[in-house]
């Protein structure tokens, strides 16, 4: 089965692992002394994701007709959208402490705040290449090679 997949699987493969990276990295960062801000709609709109992505490549290895494959094609653009959106988020939780880390001398010597701000940065890179992977890998072909 896994042989015969086309690349649109094996892409929203890689959005899938990616997107539970994103998911560990956010829980671990806002779980840092320095934030402590965890925003539940950026694990909702993570797990509806991860929902979405195992939806799109179930589904077109059972069925690439009619219904089915209509859901797929949906479930494949609102699990981009979704990752989107919860990078966004992010990004916007974090951008005044950046300022404040970086910017200024408030948080000078704060190696707590050096450490999560990095953290941060690198979580958002993350987001970043996943949400990028993932509009990518909405517009590949999937189901089985004829």
């Amino acid at each position: 089965m896994m042989k015969n997949q086309k690349i649109g699987f094996w892409a929203y493969a890689v959005v899938a692992v990616l997107a539970i990276v994103c998911l560990g990295l956010y829980i671990a960062n806002v779980n840092q002394p320095y934030y402590q801000d965890m925003n539940q709609n950026v694990v909702f709109a993570m797990v509806g994701a991860l929902v979405c992505i195992a939806v799109a490549l179930v589904l077109p290895a059972v069925s690439d007709k009619g219904v089915l494959k209509i859901v797929a094609d949906i479930a494949r653009v609102a699990g981009a959208a979704l990752i989107i959106l919860a990078g966004a988020t992010f990004i916007g939780m974090r951008v005044e402490s950046f300022g404040y880390i970086y910017g200024s001398n408030l948080e000078l010597g704060n190696d707590a705040a050096f450490t999560a701000g990095g953290q941060a940065i690198w979580t958002i890179v993350i987001f970043v290449v996943t949400w990028i992977l993932s509009v990518i890998a909405s517009f590949l072909p999937t189901g089985k090679k004829a």
